[in-house]
């Protein structure tokens, strides 16, 4: 656990002029006589944990604008200056004498946090997650702050003899809150996931305003309704009908669709089929075109081998001497004439065989021919029974898009009948809230018994206080139990606040440590400080004190050497925390060389001791 707080000096500034008390010791004792200043001092600390104020009741304390203290938090230096009186604080690193901007952390408000400065509280509990706390019994909550704990570790001189609990002295109006911080110091645990209740006069409006909104929202929602004339059994009993009618429209517009589909098919395969021959009649149709130029070739071949022929014959006639165009003899006149009639037998048997080809050729056109007559027959058929198909979607299309239109308008009907049986189920429920809304009684705020203090909880903080009461040598038996209704401790059957003012006040100190320790056994967070004004007052002059003559529980206390003990206890547990202790009385001698002193000498003082305060 870390080591939370340690003050280590405090400085009262002024024009050209300061004042300075130091807190070297774990245990510190301050004290003197009346009027120098000790519970100035005790104040001035409260002023820089954050107090709203500080009052400048000394005569002295004029000249003095400027508080700083020097503290330790877990474990690091810091340095706090505050303007008297101001709200603003300025924070710098280390322990400082005077501001230097290099160490400068940040300002800081004793107010509620700007967007750029935050509140004092975000310093104090830099490392800690700040928890959540009842204010009151309707759950109402606030952030642990620096002000609330200030109760638990500081007592003034007028508190630590009240008849109130130590936890609860101050301002009736934060007496809750105390407790709930007393509560929360003994248990660690928050209230944040307490449910907080709306007041009468805020729930009333609360209520009123829910029931205005629900209000508009019904009647926007009957605006919005396609049939306000019909209630949500008509309207079931329409959905029904509409149902049974589209189931029907549905079976009739799939029978349509069946047929076309059939119909369709059928034009598809036949405009397929149509396609196909068509492909085919184009190709004979090539073919035929070929075959007739390849006929007129055959006939061009055929009259020039004729012609071949016949020239040859002509040439052969007469040619039995000497020719008279070539001048060769007869005898080789008879070779060439020989060669001329092979050519004329060559020409006829080609001849021959041309015509034969024409004939096969002739044939296999007129086979063609017929083919290409039958396939365009065919196609005009097709034609004429996709004009029929055509027809018959003409005809079964309208059919279906009526269906289909029929079909649409049905189910608009019904989107338009169920919109509004979702409007009929949405205004019931609203018209239920309002109705819940009206029936609905103003929330009871918490009863207190469901925010006790948790039995081994108390328990265990009534048994560290016992074991400080045998500590200090306190009279009696050193039973402690716990009044709830006071939160307060009964030692030995008695309350705390029956007893003198000298025993309240040793009492009271006791409840305070006693908190301390509880928190360091347990793990939880406490600032681990203790600062007390007068806890030893039953050892006051009867004659000169303003508290009075001593009652016989106080002259019983003051026979003892309780102030040895207490003084000589808290050094014993110096490791827990650091106490300082102003007082009026001297401090035993046994213990002055291990507490820390500072005497204040007042009126009486020597020019080498030290007056007051300032």
């Amino acid at each position: 656990m870390s080591l939370g707080l340690r003050i280590k000096e405090i400085i009262f500034k002024g024009n050209k002029k300061k004042s300075l008390v130091s807190f070297d010791n774990p245990v510190c004792f301050v004290h003197g006589a009346s009027n120098t200043g000790k519970s100035l001092l005790v104040e001035a600390i409260d002023y820089m944990l954050g107090k709203g104020d500080l009052r400048k009741v000394l005569p002295q304390s004029e000249g003095y604008d400027e508080l700083a203290m020097k503290v330790t938090l877990d474990g690091d230096d810091f340095t706090l200056f505050r303007r008297w009186p101001s709200i603003d604080f300025e924070v710098y690193h280390g322990h400082i004498d005077s501001k230097d901007n290099a160490n400068f952390l940040s300002y800081y408000r004793q107010t509620s946090p700007t967007k750029k400065i935050p509140s004092i509280n975000e310093f104090y509990f830099r490392n800690l997650e700040r928890p959540e706390l009842l204010r009151n019994l309707y759950g109402e909550k606030t952030s642990l702050t620096i002000r609330l704990l200030s109760r638990i570790i500081i007592s003034g001189e007028e508190k630590i003899i009240r008849t109130d609990s130590p936890i609860i002295v101050g301002d009736s109006n934060e007496n809750s809150k105390n407790k709930y911080v007393f509560r929360y110091l003994l248990t660690g645990k928050d209230d944040s996931e307490v449910k907080t209740l709306t007041r009468g006069g805020e729930f009333n409006s609360e209520r009123n305003g829910r029931k205005s909104v629900l209000e508009d929202v019904v009647d926007a929602l009957k605006l919005d309704l396609n049939f306000p004339d019909e209630n949500t059994e008509s309207l079931d009993n329409r959905v029904q009908k509409l149902e049974a009618a589209i189931s029907k429209g549905l079976a009739k517009l799939e029978d349509s669709q069946k047929s076309l589909s059939g119909v369709i098919s059928e034009k598809k395969s036949t405009a397929e089929t149509l396609m196909k021959t068509a492909e085919r009649a184009n190709v004979i149709a090539a073919n035929l075109a070929n075959f007739d130029t390849l006929k007129k070739l055959y006939l061009s071949d055929i009259e020039r081998l004729s012609s071949q022929e016949e020239a040859a014959f002509l040439l052969s006639v007469g040619h039995y001497g000497q020719c008279l165009v070539c001048g060769n003899t007869i005898d080789t006149a008879c070779d060439d004439l020989s060669n001329i009639n092979h050519l004329a037998e060559a020409s006829k048997a080609e001849i021959q065989k041309i015509k034969s080809k024409y004939h096969e050729l002739q044939d296999t056109t007129k086979a063609l021919q017929y083919q290409l007559d039958d396939l365009e027959s065919k196609a005009v058929n097709l034609k004429i029974q996709l004009k029929q198909i055509d027809y018959e979607v003409e005809r079964c299309t309208p059919v279906i898009n009526s269906n289909d239109n029929q079909l649409a308008e049905l189910r608009k009907e019904r989107a338009a009948i169920q919109f509004d049986r979702k409007l009929h189920d949405r205004i019931r429920s609203f018209t239920k809230k309002l109705q819940e809304i009206e029936l609905a009684s103003t929330p009871k705020q918490y009863k207190s018994e469901e925010f006790l203090l948790e039995t081994d909880a108390i328990n265990g903080f009534c048994k560290i206080y016992s074991s400080i009461l045998s500590a200090i040598k306190f009279p009696g038996e050193h039973h402690v139990d716990f009044d709830f209704q006071k939160f307060d401790v009964i030692i030995d059957g008695t309350p705390r606040d029956l007893n003198g003012k000298g025993v309240r006040a040793i009492l009271h100190s006791v409840f305070k440590i006693s908190l301390l320790i509880h928190c360091r056994e347990n793990n939880i967070y406490h600032p681990g400080i203790v600062i007390l004004d007068s806890p030893l007052v039953t050892y006051r002059d009867p004659l000169t004190s303003k508290h009075g003559e001593l009652g016989k529980d106080e002259e019983q206390l003051a026979k003892t050497k309780i102030s040895y003990h207490f003084l000589n206890y808290l050094y014993q547990i110096r490791h827990l925390g650091q106490f300082i202790i102003v007082e009026n009385i001297d401090i035993p001698e046994t213990l002055r060389n291990v507490i820390g002193v500072e005497t204040f000498y007042g009126q009486s003082a020597t020019t080498t001791q030290r007056v007051g305060l300032l």
